[in-house]
C-alpha cells in the first residue's frame, strides 16, 4: 500500500527538514511518498494540488510546521481508515512542542483550541484539523477535496460534507503531533488578525460555509448559529477572558475583531464604492 503524505508550503524557503526526519524515522507497514506543494494559496487550493499529483490510497496532509510525536505516528493515524469504511477522515491530536517558550505556553493554556488532549479510544470531532488530517482517496475525491474558494475554515467545510454523506470524522487515540504557537506578541498579531480578515471574507462571499465551531475545543459540538448569535458568544468571550485575566486570549480577541473590521471595509465597503464607480 501507498500512502500520500502532502505537505503545503507558504514558499519553497519554509524549512520542513525536521518533519522530514520524522517521516524517515516512522515504523509503518507500507511505503510513502512525499509531496510537498510551495506558493499556492489559499490553503485549500494548495491540497487539493497535492492529492491531484498523489498516487497514494490515503491522504495525509500535513502543515510544514508540524512534527510528529513519534516513530509509530502514521501506522496510529491511517490504521482506523483501513479497518473502517465508514469512517471518512481522521485527525491527529495537537500539542504543544517540547522546548516552546513561556510566551507560547501561555498562549496554548489561554487560547482555546491551541492544543487538544490525546485520547485513548477513538473520539467523534466536529472538526478534523487539516494541520493533521487523513482520508481515503476515494471519500476525498467524493466530497470535492478541500473547499479552494474560502481562506479560512477549510477543515470545518470538508468535515462538515464528511458527516453529509454519513460518514464518521475522527480524533485518533496514540496519535500526536507537535504544532508551534506565536512565538510573540507580533505573531499574536498576524495570526488572529488574518484569522479575522478570513472569517469576515467568507461571511461575505460564502456566509453559508463560516460554520460555527464550539470555544471549547474540537471534541464539543456547535449547531450553526446566525451572526448575531456568534457576536454575542464572541463579546461574552471577551469578557470572560478580562474577568480571568487571560491577557493574550484578550489580545487574540481584539486582534481578530481590528481583521474582521478590516476585512469589512476592503471586501464589503471598497468593493460597493468601487461596483458603483464602475
Amino acid at each position: 500500500m501507498l500512502v500520500s503524505v502532502i505537505i503545503p508550503c507558504r514558499s519553497s524557503k519554509e524549512n520542513i527538514e525536521g518533519l522530514l526526519k520524522d517521516l524517515e524515522a516512522q515504523e509503518k507497514h507500507f511505503d510513502i511518498e512525499i509531496i510537498r506543494i510551495d506558493g499556492v494559496s489559499p490553503p485549500g487550493k494548495a491540497r487539493n494540488l497535492g492529492a491531484k499529483r498523489a498516487k497514494g490510497e490515503i491522504f495525509v496532509f500535513l502543515d510544514c510546521d508540524i512534527r510528529l510525536g513519534y516513530n509509530l505516528f502514521l501506522n496510529n493515524l491511517t490504521r482506523p481508515l483501513l479497518e473502517n469504511k465508514d469512517i471518512g477522515g481522521v485527525c491527529a491530536s495537537i500539542r504543544i512542542p517540547p522546548g516552546s517558550s513561556d510566551f507560547q505556553l501561555r498562549y496554548a493554556r489561554e487560547v482555546p483550541h491551541s492544543e487538544s488532549s490525546i485520547v485513548d479510544v477513538l473520539t467523534e470531532v466536529q472538526v478534523a484539523s487539516s494541520a493533521c488530517f487523513a482520508v481515503r482517496r476515494e471519500v476525498f475525491f467524493e466530497v470535492g477535496g478541500f473547499n479552494e474558494d474560502i481562506p479560512r475554515g477549510e477543515d470545518s467545510v470538508i468535515s462538515y460534507e464528511l458527516r453529509e454523506r454519513n460518514y464518521s470524522v475522527l480524533l485518533v487515540p496514540y496519535a500526536w503531533c507537535y504544532h508551534p504557537q506565536p512565538k510573540n506578541l507580533r505573531e499574536l498579531i498576524k495570526t488572529n488578525f488574518r484569522n479575522g480578515l478570513g472569517s469576515c471574507f467568507v461571511d461575505i462571499f460564502y456566509p453559508e460555509l463560516n460554520l460555527d465551531i464550539h470555544p471549547e475545543g474540537v471534541t464539543y459540538f456547535s449547531q450553526k448559529k446566525t451572526f448575531f448569535e456568534r457576536v454575542g458568544r464572541f463579546i461574552l468571550e471577551i469578557f470572560k477572558s478580562i474577568l480571568k485575566m487571560r491577557i493574550l486570549l484578550f489580545l487574540s480577541k481584539i486582534f481578530y475583531i481590528f481583521g474582521y473590521l478590516y476585512g469589512f471595509f476592503k471586501f464589503k465597503i471598497f468593493r460597493c464604492q468601487s461596483l458603483k464607480r464602475s
